[in-house]
């Protein structure tokens, strides 16, 4: 509007100035859309197993896809719902029921179809029977074949059934003979094949073949099959015509030894071997190794009782020597039995000889070896025999001598050595990195001296190293179970019972329990003893140095070999469960409140020899009474009146009166203490 005007000025649009347009910053973020690419044809993941590995679906081929899409086509409205199939014959005007299936007409007057197969021309039907007869003559041959390679059949002639359009009587009953003799005809010359059969197996199996041929076939068959058998457990090897085996035992090393060899031939039978137990091939060992062994492993005590420890050289038994063999004796075992006791024998003699080496070489035992028999110190008067026994090289069992564990544990040692592999095969290893000089870095062989990675290497030990040990700690566990049955048996009141917690070789544990007859019970229903176990234990600990027993405490008495000392530990642990039991007792209110005065399981008597001890006051403190536990005997019970105050009153007032355990109205301990404490309560 312009400015002259009269009317009333309207308002004027504000121009604001706008900035020129900068030009787009490179920096600047740009404007679109984001897209991803990915492969048409990637192969989807069927699962993720539990390591990692992914499993893939394989993509659809073809014809995959093809049949898929021709699965969602509907052929029914494409060629209709009443087109019959090709090779049906189906009246057009033929109703369908209500599930779709074509009604029988049949029933009705109507006229039923079949599904006939579609000719293949004029000559279909002639191809069909010339088909079917030559499948009949196929068969034919195969049934000819069959007899013609079969001694015991043949092909028999059969009269066929005449057949007449009308037969008169007569006729029929001609036929009917006719037919009754060729069967019966037929019948007896199968008789006579199945016989003839019969008689050439049982000739077969008496003579084995009907020529000397077909023996030689068999025993060269068996003779395979018998070495192939040897293969599987010895080595076998053959040197033109010569076949030969290896006896020895080690797993790595020296194979085929010349003084370890053994000659394998067939053996020459009769006609009738195949009846006998006897192998046709024949085995001829060593004459140093034909004959049986055994090494017998015994802890023998070196005194009087234990009798001669070495063998006797005028006595027969185990004076077999290999010079006494008879080679056809030793060829008319089985090849099973004579290998497995000729190595067993080579075994047992290189395993001798070693701890005989072994033993000369130990600075701190002293060992004997004569006439076959090593004897080792063991411990104190008890020393291990190692005895090689021989026996004649024939079947027939052999009586194992000595201790059966320590020769079982022997021979699961001598396997074992021979099956560890000492030479440890190369391999690379991370060694330390470090910045620090080599005087400072003690993490490597340089920070210890030679004396010092000598003590802490790792050497293997000697099997009668090892033996001593297992032997030792046999003799403790032996002498270990020996001083509990007598524990056991010894003590009625309380009573006692033990279980082995732990087996070893070189460390075993034994649990005492401690348990009061017929009052644990009767205590545990109380109120007041409800939390509180109401047996004892104690444990012994067998090692191949010494015997450790521990008590319920913690305390580890060290009884080294005694078993005086075990038993006396044992013992001592056995009062200290009396004190416990007498304790608890006189805590009852309600059968014998009594007040204790002190209780000491350390106290010694005046022999200087462990007395638990405990003395206990009444309610009415009129009566002291003092209980000692000697260790192996009955306790001690002394009375007394209470005295106020130890320094104004003289000993001669109030002197002790000892009481006779034995004397007391009780069973058992617990009910001894019962009826005391009940006497002395109110007096």
């Amino acid at each position: 509007m312009e400015s002259g005007s009269a009317g009333p000025s309207s308002p004027e649009p504000i121009v604001i100035d706008e900035e020129p347009e900068k030009p787009p910053s490179i920096l600047a973020p740009r404007k679109g859309v984001d897209l991803v690419l990915e492969a048409n044809d990637d192969w989807k993941i069927q699962e993720i197993g539990f390591d990692g590995v992914e499993k893939y679906l394989k993509p659809e081929t073809f014809t995959d896809q093809v049949g898929k899409l021709a699965r969602r086509v509907e052929w029914m409205k494409l060629v209709g719902s009443s087109t019959p199939y090709e090779n049906a014959k189906v009246d057009q005007t033929e109703e369908l029921d209500d599930e779709g299936v074509p009604s029988r007409k049949g029933e009705i007057g109507g006229t039923n179809v079949e599904l006939v197969t579609p000719e293949a021309g004029p000559w279909s039907s002639v191809a069909k029977y010339l088909h079917e007869s030559l499948s009949q003559l196929n068969v034919l041959l195969d049934d000819l074949s069959v007899m013609k390679n079969t001694d015991y059949m043949k092909a028999l002639t059969v009269l066929d059934p005449i057949t007449i359009a009308e037969p008169t009587p007569e006729h029929i009953h001609t036929m009917r003979g006719t037919q009754w003799i060729w069967k019966r005809r037929a019948l007896q010359e199968a008789v006579q094949v199945l016989d003839i059969a019969q008689k050439q197996r049982q000739q077969a199996l008496r003579n084995l073949g009907l020529s000397v041929d077909y023996i030689a076939h068999l025993q060269r068959t068996k003779f395979f099959e018998e070495l192939k058998e040897m293969r599987e457990i010895w080595r076998v090897r053959k040197t033109g015509d010569y076949v030969y085996g290896d006896l020895s035992y080690r797993i790595f090393g020296w194979k085929y030894d010349t003084p370890h060899l053994f000659d394998i031939s067939r053996r020459s039978l009769s006609s009738k071997f195949e009846t006998s137990d006897l192998s046709i091939i024949e085995v001829s060992v060593p004459k140093d190794l034909a004959r049986r062994s055994m090494l017998v492993v015994k802890i023998v005590k070196d005194d009087i009782e234990s009798g001669d420890l070495f063998r006797d050289p005028k006595s027969n038994d185990y004076a077999y020597s290999y010079k006494e063999v008879d080679a056809e004796k030793v060829k008319a075992l089985h090849w099973k039995d004579s290998l497995k006791w000729a190595q067993n024998t080579l075994l047992l003699r290189d395993t001798f000889n070693t701890l005989c080496t072994d033993a000369i070489q130990l600075r701190n035992r002293l060992s004997i070896i004569r006439d076959n028999v090593l004897l080792i110190r063991l411990f104190d008067d008890y020393l291990l025999r190692f005895e090689l026994q021989w026996f004649p090289f024939e079947a027939g069992q052999i009586h194992e001598e000595g201790d059966i564990y320590l020769n079982r544990v022997l021979r699961e040692m001598i396997i074992g050595l021979q099956c560890t592999k000492f030479v440890r095969p190369q391999f690379f290893c991370s060694m330390p990195i470090t910045h620090l000089p080599e005087s400072l870095d003690l993490r490597g062989c340089g920070g210890f001296d030679a004396r010092q990675i000598a003590d802490r290497a790792v050497t293997p030990r000697s099997i009668l190293d090892r033996m001593l040990d297992i032997a030792s700690h046999r003799a403790l566990v032996n002498m270990m179970t020996e001083v509990a049955e007598l524990l056991c048996g010894s003590s009625v009141d309380p009573t006692i019972q033990y279980k082995w917690l732990h087996c070893g070789r070189d460390y075993s544990k034994m649990m005492f329990q401690v348990v009061s007859k017929d009052y644990d019970l009767y205590l545990s229903g109380m109120p007041s003893f409800s939390s509180h176990r109401m047996h004892h234990t104690f444990f012994a600990s067998v090692s191949s140095d010494d015997i450790t027993i521990e008590t319920k405490d913690g305390m580890l008495i060290k009884c080294d070999r005694d078993s005086a000392r075990v038993l006396y530990a044992c013992q001592y642990c056995v009062c200290i469960y009396q004190v416990s039991m007498f304790t608890m007792v006189c805590r009852n209110q309600w059968i014998t409140p009594f007040q204790t005065m002190y209780s000491n399981v350390y106290a010694l008597d005046d022999k200087g020899n462990p007395a638990p001890n405990i003395l206990l006051c009444n309610q009415a403190a009129t009566r002291s009474i003092l209980f000692k536990f000697h260790v192996g005997r009955d306790p001690e019970i002394l009375v007394r009146r209470f005295v106020v105050n130890d320094k104004t009153a003289k000993p001669e007032e109030h002197p002790w009166k000892k009481l006779s355990y034995r004397k007391l109205y009780g069973a058992t301990f617990c009910r001894k203490v019962d009826a005391l404490l009940s006497f002395l309560r109110d007096c």
